[in-house]
């Protein structure tokens, strides 16, 4: 039997704050799901009637339908909590030594942001070092990759339920909560 192997799309929320948490969510999606959960995403945006996901730009309203419609999608998150203020500088080799490991399978990593090509090569380096391969690690634009767009969700709905345990955020966790692990 072949091994499956995964794409990994990883996304934060809150790593500017002063106070709260930082969350950073690594979803977990089999190449054999990605088309379809892709797909799922765009149409979701296009029957709320939003140009493309954004946790802190959505109405409570449409988190609501979003998670509900997501919540049997083959995906699983991995989140790390940091407590704010963090120390940027190795905060991504910190949180993928403690999210990944050599056995994943992973063949590509999706990260948001636009950073340099420089910290593309030190990611892979870093994790070839720690026994893990990894053929693509790549920094990509929320707009022009609906996955990261779904990590977000994540990672912002995480954050929101830790800072405010209010009935909205108590809601979508109990829709989404056996969609995330927490690695010790």
């Amino acid at each position: 039997m072949e091994n499956k192997k995964y794409i990994i799309y990883i996304d934060e929320s809150g790593i500017l704050s002063k106070k709260g948490h930082s969350i950073y969510v690594c979803l977990c999606i089999e190449n054999i799901h990605k088309y379809y959960i892709d797909q799922k995403i765009i149409n979701l945006e296009k029957e709320l009637k939003i140009s493309y996901l954004h946790w802190v730009d959505m109405p409570w309203k449409f988190r609501f339908k979003f998670a509900e419609k997501i919540k049997n999608l083959e995906f699983i998150s991995k989140i790390v909590i940091y407590k704010n203020p963090i120390n940027q500088k190795n905060i991504l080799k910190d949180f993928l030594s403690k999210v990944i490991s050599n056995n994943d399978n992973i063949s590509e990593i999706y990260i948001d942001g636009n950073k340099n090509r420089r910290l593309q090569t030190e990611l892979k380096t870093f994790l070839r070092q720690n026994g893990i391969k990894v053929y693509k690690i790549k920094f990509v634009d929320d707009k022009d990759e609906s996955l990261i767009r779904l990590a977000d969700f994540i990672a912002g709905m995480y954050r929101s339920f830790l800072d405010n345990k209010n009935n909205d955020n108590i809601y979508i966790y109990n829709l989404l909560k056996y969609k995330i692990k927490i690695p010790n």
